[in-house]
């Protein structure tokens, strides 16, 4: 991710555990009474549940930005949301819903001219994105290692590191120590600050060999494969009838797409389409509210990488058609 320093890399468990550090180690320090945080209404859970616990601590307000019938942010928002008041704001790369990429770097800079600082989701992001967090302006930023062909257990919080001097630890106990007395200890270096205990280091020699893989690979590559393969399903499923498709054109949009069949929950769906060979999740993807707004329970979404083809796009819309006819009580061919 082009980070200026090794010392702006902090291990963590995932991305989840990465914006709760935030919360914990800058947010309980930072945020105040009647102060602001301002998030996106796409948001997974990972990054606005732990700002609603904040907000209800310190008597903060959470604000939204919201997002139009194309799963598109409305930026024209900001200038009324973005107030002296605003601290941080918090925005996902890239939707694991809607699979819109978002104008990260626009939005921190009308962040920063306002005071705010700047949480970045990319658990889904970084996998499928060339990322500079250099270039993304951006004070913070949570990456998930299983995301991007790594193992479990192992993410990274990416922060400033005028920022990271400036917070306490988030965990205390062993290798976050310099020195330790009866009464009081003093602080590691960084990044060993906010790493507490044994590192999860068989997780972190998988998750080096997932980023040395995919930089062999290159993330320009596969971005285009993604942009490509999204290009495709898209026309092949708008072929169906009754099948619902959420979110922007292929071009704005990572690997991925999330759709409804009209009539039929989305498990149940899931469940034919695996009948099929066909691998998708079914359900909320921990972004309720999001689907709250597109108004319904569930979405089924079929997420593509670098190892997938449009020979398996086929499948997928092949598929769908026998379900779509199962379901409606047809034989199918």
């Amino acid at each position: 991710i082009h980070a200026a320093s090794p010392r702006e890399i902090v291990f963590v468990r995932n991305a989840t555990e990465a914006v709760n550090l935030v919360a914990f180690a800058w947010g309980r320090k930072n945020i105040k009474a009647g102060d602001e945080i301002l998030l996106t209404e796409m948001e997974h859970h990972s990054n606005l549940v732990p700002w609603q616990e904040l907000a209800k601590e310190k008597e903060a307000k959470l604000k939204f930005i919201p997002f139009d019938e194309q799963g598109r942010l409305v930026l024209d928002s900001l200038d009324k949301l973005l107030t002296e008041k605003t601290r941080l704001v918090g925005v996902t790369l890239m939707s694991n819903v809607l699979g819109t990429i978002n104008p990260v770097r626009h939005i921190a800079d009308l962040a920063h001219a306002r005071g705010a600082l700047v949480i970045i989701d990319g658990a889904q992001g970084v996998c499928h994105l060339p990322v500079d967090a250099c270039e993304l302006d951006c004070d913070f930023l949570a990456i998930s290692g299983h995301k991007m062909l790594g193992p479990t257990g192992i993410g990274v919080l990416y922060a400033r590191r005028s920022l990271l001097e400036s917070m306490d630890p988030f965990n205390s106990g062993g290798s976050m120590i310099k020195e330790v007395w009866w009464e009081e200890a003093r602080w590691n270096e960084l990044p060993w600050k906010f790493e507490a205990g044994t590192p999860s280091i068989a997780e972190g020699i998988g998750l080096g060999v997932a980023v040395d893989y995919l930089s062999k690979v290159g993330m320009e590559k596969i971005r285009t494969h993604e942009e490509q393969l999204a290009a495709y399903t898209l026309e092949r499923l708008e072929e169906i009838p009754g099948l619902e498709i959420y979110g922007p054109p292929a071009e704005e949009r990572g690997g991925l797409v999330a759709f409804n069949l009209e009539g039929v929950h989305s498990h149940d769906l899931a469940t034919v389409l695996d009948y099929e060979g066909i691998a998708v999740r079914a359900g909320h993807h921990c972004a309720m509210p999001l689907h709250t707004k597109l108004g319904v329970l569930a979405t089924t979404r079929a997420s593509f990488y670098l190892y997938n083809t449009q020979e398996e796009a086929d499948r997928l819309a092949g598929a769908l058609e026998k379900a779509r006819n199962f379901f409606a009580g047809k034989k199918s061919e």
